[in-house]
């Protein structure tokens, strides 16, 4: 079966099973991912990091839609690292976000803001890109993550 947009996936038959295209669908998501996370840890930019939470977020919807396929222990430890990266880098891109709204609000209203305060945001901003990185590192080399997509239904 051919899918339309972002949905469609060459290597999906409409007789597959769902767990088959579980693994296929969540293997595509997470080599998306690897290659999104190689990208940031290159080059750690506001476009990437920003990319990066995209692919979090798809890999742990796709997750949560075929959660029945896997074993519940292994499941649940890939699922908690992939929420837990999602909230690290939704705090980072939190930042850039307040900052670009500090700065076009003060535009807009012609005021002045201290140059404290966005140093506060920089440093702030720094020690977050410093945890993801830790943390997208750890996730890279996760024995469990990478044996994920190979695990049988219970």
């Amino acid at each position: 079966m051919k899918f339309h947009g972002k949905y469609r996936s060459e290597d999906i038959e409409r007789d597959m099973k769902f767990c088959k295209a579980a693994r296929l669908i969540l293997s595509e998501k997470l080599n998306s991912l690897r290659k999104l996370i190689d990208k940031y840890l290159e080059d750690d930019t506001v476009r990437n990091l920003h990319k990066m939470r995209i692919a979090i977020r798809r890999f742990r919807y796709g997750m949560e839609v075929f959660a029945p396929c896997y074993k519940p222990k292994i499941f649940n430890y890939v699922y908690n690292k992939v929420k837990h990266l999602q909230d690290l880098v939704g705090e980072g891109r939190d930042l850039d976000v307040l900052k670009e709204k500090i700065t076009s609000v003060a535009e807009e209203n012609e005021i002045s803001i201290p140059e404290r305060f966005y140093n506060q945001i920089e440093e702030e901003k720094s020690k977050v890109t410093e945890i993801i990185k830790e943390e997208l590192i750890k996730f890279m080399n996760d024995k469990y993550v990478n044996k994920f997509l190979t695990k049988k239904k219970r």
